[in-house]
């Protein structure tokens, strides 16, 4: 049985299974925490008796919730913003010279050397330098 995107049931699941195709669908809130997020949010999951399910960010601010400062419901989704930032630095590398260092790369993306390497791995599949390397 398909539950349909209008039914709290729905919702819910999108919640519990952090989908991000249900992002800007509707967000939700939990009362224990004055937060609203996005239905994809990494965050701990709230017990149901606990959540709202409100249609618009307004909605949720209109309650009286504040945005998550982990999923930014209100802008670009933390993975967006990682995913844009290792594009841009893989035009960097394919237009460099010579293969800028781990940590010139980094510096440019504002991230830490270390998350930076993880986040680079995690889009692309590969590291800097071996996609430097290709």
């Amino acid at each position: 049985m398909e539950v349909s995107p209008q039914t709290d049931a729905w919702r819910w699941a999108a919640i519990a299974g952090r989908d991000p195709r249900a992002d800007g669908k509707f967000y939700y809130s939990v009362r224990t925490t004055g937060v609203y997020c996005r239905p994809s949010c990494p965050a701990r999951l709230a017990r149901r008796e606990n959540v709202q399910f409100h249609m618009t960010r307004e909605d949720a601010e209109r309650a009286g919730f504040r945005p998550c400062k982990r999923c930014r419901p209100g802008g670009q989704s933390p993975a967006d913003e990682h995913r844009q930032k290792v594009i841009a630095v893989c035009r960097r590398i394919e237009t460099a010279e010579t293969p800028p260092p781990l940590d010139e790369l980094a510096a440019w993306a504002g991230l830490s050397r270390h998350h930076f390497h993880r986040v680079f791995k995690s889009v692309t599949g590969v590291t800097p330098k071996d996609y430097a390397d290709a």
